[in-house]
This record gives C-alpha cells, sequence and structure tokens, in this order.
C-alpha cells in the first residue's frame, strides 16, 4: 500500500464528508408538519368557578382542538366556542367579550379577557369531583 500524506487523506475524508452534511443540512423535516402529532390539553368536562368565580361553571365539550361550552351564572347562560393550542384554551370572541384560559392540572385560569369578563382575569375554574359544582 503507497504512503499517503495527510493532507491527501484529510482532502479526500474533507472531499466525501461534504456531501453527507450539505443533504443532511438541507432543513427539510423527515416528516411534513401537518402530519406530526400535536399535543394538546384535554378540557372537555364540568369546571366550577372558584375564589370570585364561585357563583359561575364552565360545562366544555372537546373534539380534538374545538371546544365549546357554556359559561353559567344562576340562570345566565352563554355559549362559547374556542380552540385549544397546547395548554392554552382560546375562547372566540363573542360580542365584546374574549377569554383565555391556562390548563394547569386540574385549573382553568383566566390569563385575559375583555369586556365584561376582564374583572376577572387571574381567577380560576377547577375540575368538577362529580356531576355538579354543588358541595
Amino acid at each position: 500500500m503507497p504512503f499517503l500524506p495527510r493532507s491527501v487523506l484529510a482532502a479526500a475524508a474533507l472531499a466525501l464528508a461534504v456531501p453527507f452534511a450539505a443533504s443532511a443540512d438541507s432543513g427539510a423535516s423527515p416528516q411534513p408538519v401537518g402530519t406530526r402529532k400535536a399535543n394538546f390539553a384535554s378540557v372537555g368536562g364540568l369546571w366550577c368557578g372558584a375564589g370570585l368565580l364561585h357563583d359561575f361553571s364552565l360545562e366544555i365539550e372537546q373534539q380534538s382542538t374545538d371546544v365549546q361550552g357554556r359559561l353559567v351564572r344562576k340562570q345566565r347562560v352563554r355559549e362559547i366556542t374556542g380552540k385549544v393550542e397546547g395548554t392554552r384554551v382560546t375562547v372566540d370572541p363573542q360580542r365584546d367579550h374574549t377569554m383565555e384560559l391556562q390548563a394547569e392540572g386540574n385549573e382553568l385560569r383566566i390569563v385575559s379577557a375583555s369586556g365584561v369578563l376582564a374583572l376577572a382575569t387571574g381567577q380560576s375554574f377547577t375540575r368538577a369531583a362529580g356531576g355538579s359544582c354543588k358541595g
């Protein structure tokens, strides 16, 4: 086997490595973004207002990332719809009211709101232990 200087060996190794590095760094992901499995909070069910919201209940039906529900206080009912992205629930605007909730374990905290609901920012709902909020 003939003797080859280190510089020739290094150049040969570099020549072989460059095509692989270029193809690995093409920015293409191995799987299209739309087919990656999304992670989102499970918020379906009955939620009971805590603290200042003790007169409220929030009933949520969830289909994947879509939610619809009812915000109830005494005999007054507000229908809501929205989306779940990760642990955040964004309620679609209703008249001049918006609301974003953060899911953390058995708690849904209002992180932002507008209209009448703005007064409830920072307040939370807890997941009902049974079929009602009476207790």
